[in-house]
């Protein structure tokens, strides 16, 4: 066997030496569909975001499964407004075990700060929750909604989309 063999056979070997198990699996984690946009105003200025996705890594020890996960948002404004703007938006997190019942539920604020002319803002959150290891649970994402915020969604839903041609 040449040299070159033999280190390509021990990296290779080496970098497997990781057990399966030493890799925790997640609960399942998701973002709402009905709670993943929100629309906030900020000095009369409608500024719209967005849940984009989550990202879980899992740890554990007897008693609870530790995920944290990376969460992106994006936000939008009109081109319209070239001011400097700052708007909080709320969300929540909940885990919920499989019988439907909310085993914890956290809120959280997003500090959105759009600078001079910029119409697009993306933010990445980094939030951690626990789970008890001997319950099936599951990890839900989503804004907190007023329901004019609630109602001015629903009905966006419901209008059809037309292709500009």
């Amino acid at each position: 066997m040449s040299l070159r063999s033999y280190l390509f056979t021990l990296c290779f070997l080496l970098g497997g030496c990781a057990l399966p198990s030493d890799r925790v699996r997640c609960p399942k984690a998701a973002i709402l569909a009905e709670f993943s946009k929100t629309i906030d105003r900020a000095e009369g200025v409608p500024i719209r975001t967005e849940l984009d996705s989550l990202i879980p890594e899992c740890a554990q020890d007897n008693a609870y499964t530790y995920m944290t996960f990376r969460l992106r948002t994006t936000s939008f404004r009109p081109i319209s407004s070239k001011m400097p703007l700052t708007v909080q938006a709320s969300y929540f997190v909940a885990v919920v075990d499989e019988g439907g019942v909310v085993l914890s539920r956290s809120d959280h604020d997003l500090e959105i700060a759009f600078a001079s002319d910029q119409t697009t803002k993306v933010n990445f959150v980094q939030v951690q929750e626990k789970i008890p290891t001997q319950k099936k649970a599951a990890v839900y994402v989503g804004f907190n909604l007023d329901e004019a915020q609630f109602e001015q969604l629903q009905q966006e839903r419901k209008t059809p989309f037309i292709s500009p041609q």
